[in-house]
């Protein structure tokens, strides 16, 4: 659904749909056709919107015509006016549904939209206070440095407060649903946090303490290299570790789902993890024994360089064991279904792994001959082209 604006009015697009039917808002030579129906929702580009805002006698006409046309624009509108520096005073947008105010670095009184549903206000670097803004459901405070007091937005559903420098107490924000609070350099005390369902604490490093977010559900962690103690984390869905260095002791995840423990080089003993669904152990240059491994469905081991026996990862579906260059015996990983040797330079057989699918032993200068190896692995063989996810 298109809106055409002539040369006096800048180009503009608009949604809008009725009773699942589509309606064109047109607009030409300054004025506005509408068809017979109403909108239930109208998503104005950054054209219109600012259009909207406008107090010229062409803005007014157009946020007055716009706003006809929808019941209720703090369920129906949505504007887009990010990046829009000129811009300082927000009071009559307060009655908007969605609201991009990204990158308005003008702006500092931000009082009157507290019933906008979705707002972003990322990198508004003038704003301080967001008292006001209790009641938005989802809302973007990323790289707002002045912001120190958060106390108010415990309501919120989805709050995003990453790189905001100043907050140092995050105690009244526990009923948030998913809460970003990544670089958030002050923050200490994440003790009444452990209700939130998904919580981003990544580069966090004065946190020390993590023993109430047990019943998170996706927690990140990473780069949080002050924790030491993750006992009380086992029953977290996913949760993401990588980089935090001083971690031991790992034996109460193993009920994790998707754990990331990359770069965690102290971890000498991962018996305890063979019920985890994906593990990413790629680093942890300290581990040796990975027999108790073989159940787990996607496992990287990439760069574990003190791994030797891997005859017992002939279960694992996706298994990536790059760089580990002390492994010589393949022969039990046959019924692997992704299969990364690159870098393994020892290993000289691969004739038991016909019925790998995807293989790759890219720099196994050693491997000479592949006569056992159907074209599908021979094809994956000379293009290395292997991919984990990874948290």
């Amino acid at each position: 659904m298109s809106i055409e604006i002539a040369t006096t009015i800048a180009t503009a697009t608009a949604i809008a749909t009725k009773k699942k039917k589509s309606s064109n808002l047109i607009i030409n030579q300054n004025k506005i056709k509408y068809s017979k129906f109403k909108y239930q929702h109208l998503n104005l580009n950054k054209a219109s919107s600012k259009l909207f805002l406008t107090d010229s006698e062409d803005g007014i006409s157009f946020r007055n015509k716009v706003v006809s046309q929808i019941a209720n624009p703090n369920k129906q509108l949505s504007l887009n006016l990010s990046n829009s520096n000129q811009i300082t005073d927000v009071s009559m947008l307060g009655n908007v549904h969605t609201l991009n105010l990204s990158g308005c670095s003008g702006i500092t009184d931000v009082s009157t939209l507290g019933k906008v549903h979705t707002l972003n206000l990322s990198g508004c670097s003038g704003i301080k206070d967001v008292s006001m803004l209790g009641n938005v459901h989802t809302l973007n405070l990323s790289g707002c440095r002045k912001i120190k007091d958060v106390s108010m937005l415990g309501n919120v559903h989805t709050l995003n407060l990453s790189g905001c420098y100043g907050i140092k107490d995050v105690s009244m924000l526990g009923n948030v649903h998913t809460l970003n609070l990544a670089s958030s350099y002050l923050i200490k005390n994440v003790s009444m946090l452990g209700n939130v369902h998904t919580l981003n604490l990544s580069n966090c490093n004065q946190i020390t303490n993590v023993s109430m977010l047990g019943n998170v559900h996706t927690l990140n962690l990473s780069n949080c290299n002050q924790i030491t103690n993750v006992s009380m984390l086992g029953n977290v869905r996913i949760l993401n570790l990588s980089n935090c260095d001083r971690i031991t002791n790992v034996s109460m995840l193993g009920n994790v789902r998707i754990l990331n423990l990359s770069n965690c080089d102290q971890i000498t003993n991962v018996s305890m993890l063979g019920n985890v669904y994906t593990l990413n152990l790629s680093f942890c240059e300290n581990i040796a024994n990975v027999s108790m491994l073989g159940n787990i469905h996607t496992l990287n081991l990439y760069y574990c360089s003190n791994i030797t026996d891997v005859s017992m990862l002939g279960n694992v579906h996706n298994l990536d064991l790059s760089y580990c260059s002390r492994i010589t015996n393949v022969s039990m990983l046959g019924k692997v279904h992704t299969l990364n040797l690159s870098k393994c330079k020892m290993i000289t057989d691969v004739s038991m792994l016909g019925n790998v699918h995807n293989l790759n032993s890219a720099n196994c200068k050693m491997i000479t001959d592949v006569s056992m190896l159907d074209n599908r692995c021979i094809n994956a063989w000379k293009r290395p082209s292997f991919k984990f996810t990874r948290l």
